[in-house]
């Protein structure tokens, strides 16, 4: 009963955040306002969708450390710390712009952090779905972590560029680790769900936005999670894998393009995964395509390990299948230098909404 009781206070705290997050986006000025130019939303949106399920998960935890609900006291506490600094990181950014690669090594920091407080995050061993564990060296484990967890979160936070996707993602994770995770991880993945469903919501509604306290901060949390999972032998890596695909292999494939181009990285376009599904089938069968294909995938393999690589297989398929056949809505690169986006920001606003008009954020 106390779970249960915990589990609705964080839900009911996320409604609420929800509910009013324009007047929370405007107290604590995290509001994307529209310029026509580079953010094309119908009106001032505030960027609490991260805040609305980072803050009511963390009070969760806090009061299952006090309640004795959860004895694991290192994991909690990695969690609530490291999820909150991370957390703390993206709001920076939403308020004024922070250098990516100074988000990268903040993020670093607090993964450092989090191996310190909770040190059986560091597996000895390598556990896949279709093959014999694999043993690997703690340096070797926290450098792999290291560079899969910075490459996630911003894979995640590009991914973020049309309303009810990322959101749809969390849910999508949720439900898996709460599929496969030990009591601490399923208690925990289940009120993830429960909040990203009602931010997801109103998110469809372009009644506000993740930001990047959201798509930093609870990609984050994630992360976590997978990684405890991983660690007791609940997740392999082929699981994983497919869990975070098509987020990340868009970011890479984005990362090669504009170099090859000439341009920066991290410069803004529209030109990724969920561009290209939306220009071959429209804004909301698009959506629908992109979460069918992570959802699907993603639970089979949660229960059916083995069956990973054949996910694998599958997802490869339908994203370079769309990611180099169908055309993408406009190029970016085309319009004259003086319309381009600033190279430091990770949104902009040129996707149509999925319910109503409006736009939801652009990643880079």
């Amino acid at each position: 009963m106390l779970s249960i009781f915990l589990g609705v206070v964080a839900a009911v705290s996320t409604l609420l955040i929800c509910v009013n997050a324009e007047t929370i986006g405007n107290r604590l000025r995290i509001m994307d306002r529209p310029d026509n130019r580079r953010k094309r939303h119908a009106k001032d949106t505030p960027l609490v969708g991260g805040v609305a399920i980072l803050l009511p998960s963390l009070v969760w935890a806090a009061g299952a450390l006090m309640t004795g609900l959860m004895t694991d006291n290192g994991t909690l506490a990695a969690l609530m710390l490291c999820a909150t600094g991370v957390g703390l990181i993206g709001f920076a950014d939403d308020q004024a712009s922070i250098a990516p690669l100074t988000r990268i090594l903040f993020l670093l920091v607090f993964l450092a952090l989090a191996f310190f407080i909770a040190p059986h995050l560091i597996s000895p061993t390598l556990h896949w779905g279709s093959f014999q564990s694999t043993s690997i060296p703690a340096w070797a484990y926290c450098l792999l972590l290291a560079i899969t967890t910075a490459g996630i979160v911003n894979a995640v936070n590009m991914a973020d560029g049309q309303n009810g996707l990322v959101p749809s993602m969390f849910v999508v994770w949720s439900l898996c680790l709460a599929l496969v995770g030990d009591p601490v991880v399923s208690q925990a993945a289940l009120v993830l769900a429960s909040m990203s469903l009602i931010v997801l919501l109103f998110n469809l509604r372009a009644a506000l936005f993740l930001g990047d306290c959201g798509s930093y901060g609870v990609t984050f949390l994630f992360g976590l999670l997978t990684m405890l999972s991983h660690g007791e032998g609940r997740v392999s890596i082929e699981t994983a894998t497919v869990w975070f695909f098509i987020p990340v292999v868009d970011c890479l494939r984005l990362i090669v393009t504009r170099s090859v181009q000439g341009r920066s990285p991290m410069a803004p376009d529209t030109d990724h995964f969920h561009h290209r599904l939306q220009a071959k089938l429209g804004d909301t069968y698009g959506l629908v395509a992109y979460i069918c294909s992570v959802a699907g995938c993603s639970i089979i393999s949660a229960l059916a390990p083995q069956f990973a690589l054949v996910c694998l297989i599958v997802l490869a398929s339908i994203y370079f299948s769309f990611a180099w056949l169908a055309e993408s809505t406009a190029k970016l690169a085309d319009q004259p230098k003086d319309e381009l986006f600033d190279l430091d920001k990770d949104f902009a606003n040129v996707v149509p909404l999925v319910v109503e008009k409006g736009q939801s954020r652009e990643s880079a």
